[in-house]
């Protein structure tokens, strides 16, 4: 056994950087199972998305369809409660934009996103406008219906241009003033 007292004090003497640094290596089921290629190839994923897609497109029509008629009951009853219908509506509105984009069809995701830039615009300034949605109502309703091939497309760029033009009469959201830096809050202070 060891007299030795321990006195509180410790070594102060830097400990010297190692000269050599060992990577080991240690073979296990984790390490092995890590360093193991996983998943599908990224032509193979991709093909049975594409896949997938083609065999819900026919599901896609039913959607945007229920989606409509839900945009179009929550519309009829908007001003009621107009900011939490705008609300509302714009994300039903979204949703068909988003499934437009998902099955190719372009006239249906511009006139939803136009839709979308209509309800937005109208929510941020607190404003109601019946005509310009019920314009967009019908222009969309168009679109979808020649996107499923019940109506020829004929005109229906211009009329997605028009519906640009009703949008742009209405007032783009303001960003919110931006935020001085800590460092200029303070410098701005008087002392």
């Amino acid at each position: 056994m060891s007299n030795d007292v321990k006195t509180g004090e410790t070594d102060t003497t830097a400990a010297s950087p190692p000269t050599e640094v060992q990577i080991l290596r240690i073979k296990s089921r984790f390490a092995m199972l890590a360093l193991r290629e996983g998943g599908k190839p990224a032509a193979v994923a991709l093909k049975a998305a594409e896949a997938f897609l083609q065999g819900e497109r026919s599901r896609y029509h039913g959607w945007v369809s229920d989606a409509l008629q839900q945009l179009d009951r929550m519309l009829d009853e908007l001003p009621g409660s107009i900011p939490e219908a705008l609300q509302s509506a714009y994300g039903l509105a979204m949703q068909v934009r988003d499934l437009g984009g998902t099955f190719n069809a372009p006239l249906v995701t511009e006139a939803a996103d136009s839709m979308c830039e209509l309800l937005y615009r109208l929510h941020a300034a607190g404003l109601y406008n019946a005509q310009a949605i019920a314009t967009h109502q019908s222009v969309l309703r168009l679109v979808c219906a020649a996107d499923q091939g019940h109506a020829t497309p004929a005109g229906m760029l211009e009329m997605l241009a028009g519906l640009k033009q009703i949008v742009a009469k209405f007032p783009r959201p303001q960003p919110p003033a931006k935020l001085k830096p800590a460092a200029e809050a303070a410098a701005a202070q008087p002392h």
